[in-house]
């Protein structure tokens, strides 16, 4: 098990802004006045205050430590420490804060004069190099980097690297060729030097050579902020060396980022080259790119909607779908079909969407054969069953008619499933049950057929029809043994009783779930069997079962959703024994026993210099470093992991350090190391409190506080709500145009930023000071629309401040538990959970062991909207 104690955690997070390009985290118990350390703010083995320095310390070791003989290395966060943190070096970093990098580089220059080791010489020899790039002198900074290569040491072939690009960009290619030809191969930018040494060879006339490196290049996969400027400029390289050939690569290299770029990055630049390419060609060779056969047109619709650019992706397949090749059934037909149903939906046109896939299905194909299906006759004849009489036959169910000999297309179960979903969407539920019901009887072998059950199942119950709901999802578990969504089958059909009040008509599908199920951690289901059928006992008579299955909650999921709720209602019918179970589970894993974090991938050379690009605060080189460890696939080990999330959170990096963990929640894919289990399943006490600090940590820290006192608002779900919206990016911004930590919309934040004074333009929205405090503003608003139940801000600050409204309008007795079960929008319903666990999470671990408003969260979803309901009564 790793090591992941109170200390390390605190070390991890106390992130020094790294050339203040990063925020700092809010101060670590490390730093606070032992008077001021109390329990509340400072984990279990607070480190003691440093003892004043008073002469400047030697280098510090390390944090990779030797094991013994025959024992693997040990990774100590403790030990890790920044070239900027070095005393010695504090006048540099006020001035790296100050972004005064010129100035910072001088000082450093300063600071090498005096005599020092020979390791220490070229840690700062390199930082040295990087603050005269941040000056933009990159001649003098290819100077440095060449001093820190000839140093040797772990970065050596980083600082070649860097000497490299900076004497390409300053148009000296033959030393950036020199410098690129001594990188090693084995490091991880190595595949990067293709980019540097084209633009060299470009640079010096070899269009042929350069063209052969940018190909290499560009073959490779890269964020999009990586590739589309590279390929521009090698399509720009192109078209000044003129000839057919190159104009007709540069048309494909343009098409490339018209088509592929996210959002469409790149696009002008892009199409201008593109134009000038094609007016360069003979009709003969342009016509091919004018008029692109079928198969191209499907790659680029496919390729648009890859890329999230919907409304081009719909243009190009209203010229698919009216091709010859799309009138009649085949796999292209099906899939030119698909995706035309795809952009409709995207862009929220329901309707046409499930029209558009319906016909998808007609040009998939015959159906299965007949007797490959015949387990599940019964869901489809229901299905069929529940259309209205007298009504046309849903476009599903026609397809079975489709005259032809030969298979189905390959893709046709995933259009029905698809088709299904978007007459879900479109609220045609008779059309959505008959889709659903023919995927199960012609694939019932499918990965998609227990889903289409489960949806299909929805469907009827939305016609009203009860009793086919419960005779599927009972047959659930028995039709599909391997199903993946027989959980939440079986969870439907409880939560159908529950909604009724019939409590003991759930308690059956709940302990068969629970049995087969013993252990849900998916964030949105971790505790969910047990706390509904803890409920079910309670509701039935049986309070001592259902308390006992409530302390089983809380003690067996730390500070998940339904660990909440059931705290909750647990304080409402026995507090001392809510306490008691919260205290009992802290206890057991604050007496966890003491582990090192150990792999012997610590000596291993990726890992070595992964540590020194840390200490320089080169975190997305260390983050490259590490992927060749298999960070980047969730391969590396569990140590290596942790060991990873601290080396990038250290360097400044937490966005890239958390985005490790973020998916600890999710069930881990097969090959990949799941790392729930080492943290989730035990409160952030003792060894394990470093471990949540990490997933749950406190950026931009003096922001927030003064701007949550300023809203009236809890600092832990300021926090909540940026840890779910941002993972703490200032600069990220949504398909839907949200920017910034909180994830404003440009219209929202003008309404916030009116009274306050402050811009709210894209842009300001990127700067953390505007963002946090137009985004607590807005929860202060929404808060005080749901003054009897706060907690309500959660789904409206996702949905707007209406939709709850509406929801407790249509619900105004229902208690919170089922009436967030209830909430239509799929996202809302799951982004209420998320922050809400987010929420118990930073009440708990920062605020102290009184429980704050998740775990106090109100039994009803609306006390005032139940009090009016039941004052009315007669």
């Amino acid at each position: 098990m790793p090591r992941l104690d109170a200390r390390s955690g605190a070390a991890a997070l106390a992130l020094a802004a790294a050339l203040a390009l990063t925020a700092a985290l809010g101060a670590s118990c490390a730093g606070t006045p032992p008077a001021e350390r109390a329990a509340t703010t400072c984990p279990p083995r607070c480190p003691p205050p440093a003892p004043q320095q008073t002469s400047p310390p030697a280098a510090p070791p390390g944090p990779v430590v030797s094991g013994a003989p025959g024992e693997a290395p040990v990774f100590d966060p403790e030990r890790l420490t920044l070239v900027l943190g070095d005393p010695r070096l504090a006048a540099v970093q006020k001035l790296v804060e100050q972004e005064a990098y010129a100035s910072a580089a001088a000082a450093m220059a300063q600071a090498l004069a005096a005599p020092l080791a020979p390791a220490d010489a070229a840690t700062f020899r390199y930082q040295l190099a990087r603050l005269r790039a941040l000056a933009g002198d990159p001649v003098g900074a290819a100077r440095e980097y060449d001093a820190a290569a000839a140093a040797g040491g772990p970065l050596a072939d980083h600082a070649r690297f860097a000497a490299a690009d900076l004497l390409a960009r300053a148009g000296q290619p033959d030393a950036a060729l020199e410098r690129a030809r001594a990188v090693a191969s084995d490091v991880a930018i190595a595949d990067e030097l293709d980019r540097i040494v084209a633009g060299a060879l470009a640079d010096k006339g070899d269009i042929e050579g350069a063209a052969a490196r940018w190909r290499v290049y560009l073959a490779r996969s890269w964020p999009a902020s990586t590739w589309v400027p590279e390929a521009l400029r090698f399509a720009r390289a192109l078209l000044r060396h003129p000839g057919e050939d190159h104009a007709e690569e540069a048309i494909r290299i343009a098409r490339r980022v018209l088509d592929e770029a996210p959002g469409g990055a790149g696009a002008g630049e892009a199409k201008e080259i593109q134009d000038q390419a094609l007016s360069t060609l003979p009709f003969a060779r342009r016509k091919s790119f004018l008029d692109p056969g079928p198969a191209d047109l499907l790659a680029r619709a496919r390729a648009l909607l890859a890329s999230r650019q919907d409304k081009e992706a719909l243009a190009v397949t209203d010229a698919l779908v009216a091709l010859p090749e799309a009138q009649a059934p085949s796999a292209f037909a099906c899939d030119a079909f698909a995706a035309r149903g795809e952009a409709l939906g995207r862009l929220r046109r329901r309707a046409e969407a499930a029209d558009v896939l319906g016909t998808a299905i007609e040009r998939c194909g015959p159906a299965a054969p007949a007797g490959a299906a015949a387990s599940a006759a019964p869901a489809a004849a229901a299905a069929s069953a529940a259309a209205p009489a007298g009504s046309a036959a849903p476009p599903a169910t026609a397809t079975s008619a489709v005259a032809g000999a030969g298979a189905p297309a390959p893709r046709r179960p995933e259009t029905l499933y698809n088709a299904g979903r978007a007459s879900l969407r479109a609220d045609r539920h008779a059309e959505a049950a008959a889709r659903f019901a023919l995927l199960e009887k012609e694939y019932p072998d499918h990965r998609l057929a227990d889903d289409a059950r489960y949806l299909g199942a929805r469907s009827l119950l939305s016609l009203g029809d009860q009793a086919q709901f419960v005779q599927l999802l009972t047959a659930m578990p028995d039709d599909y043994p391997s199903g993946d969504m027989v959980a939440d089958g079986l969870f439907e059909l409880a939560l159908f009783e529950m909604e009724r009040d019939g409590w003991a008509g759930a308690v059956r599908p709940l302990e068969r779930a629970l049995a087969r199920f013993p252990h849900e951690r998916a964030y949105h289901a971790a505790g969910r069997l047990p706390y509904y059928l803890g409920r079910a006992h309670i509701e039935t008579g049986s309070p001592d079962k259902g308390k006992a299955l409530l302390e089983q909650v809380i003690r067996d999921y730390p500070l998940s959703f339904y660990m909440a709720l059931a705290h909750a209602r647990l304080a409402e019918l026995d507090p001392s024994a809510a306490q008691r179970a919260l205290s009992a589970a802290m206890d057991r894993d604050a007496s966890a026993p003491y582990t090192e974090l150990r792999s012997p991938a610590f000596a291993h050379p990726a890992f070595a210099r992964a540590v020194e690009l840390a200490r320089q605060g080169e975190a997305r080189l260390a983050r490259r470093e590490l992927d060749l460890l298999g960070v980047g696939s969730r391969t590396a080990p569990r140590e290596v992991m942790w060991a990873s999330a601290f080396l990038l959170a250290r360097a400044g990096a937490l966005p890239q350090s958390y985005s490790i963990l973020r998916t600890a929640m999710a069930a881990p894919a097969e090959g990949r190391v799941e790392l729930a289990g080492e943290w989730l399943d035990h409160y952030p006490v003792g060894r394990w409190r470093g471990a949540w600090e990490l997933a749950y940590p406190r950026p931009f820290g003096g922001l927030v506080a003064a701007e949550t006192k300023r809203s009236g608002i809890p600092e832990a779900l300021a926090y909540a709500i940026m840890r779910e919206e941002s993972a703490f990016d200032p600069k990220v911004a949504s398909p839907a145009q949200a920017f910034g930590l909180m994830q404003l919309i440009v219209p929202t934040a003008k309404r916030m930023a009116k009274p306050l004074g402050l811009p709210w333009s894209a842009e300001a929205l990127r700067r953390p000071e505007i963002n946090v405090a137009l985004g607590c503003r807005y929860l202060s608003v929404l808060r005080g629309q749901f003054s009897d139940n706060p907690l309500l801000a959660i789904p409206a600050y996702n949905a707007g401040g209406g939709a709850p409204k509406r929801w407790i309008a249509e619900r105004p007795s229902q208690s919170f538990d089922l009436w967030v079960e209830r909430i239509p929008y799929e996202e809302t319903r799951l982004y209420t959970k998320r922050v809400m666990t987010s929420l118990a999470v930073y009440e708990l671990l920062y605020a102290g062991a009184q429980p704050g408003e998740a775990l106090r969260t109100p039994l009803p979803a609306s006390p005032a909207a139940r009090s009016a309901v039941a004052n009315a009564a007669p």
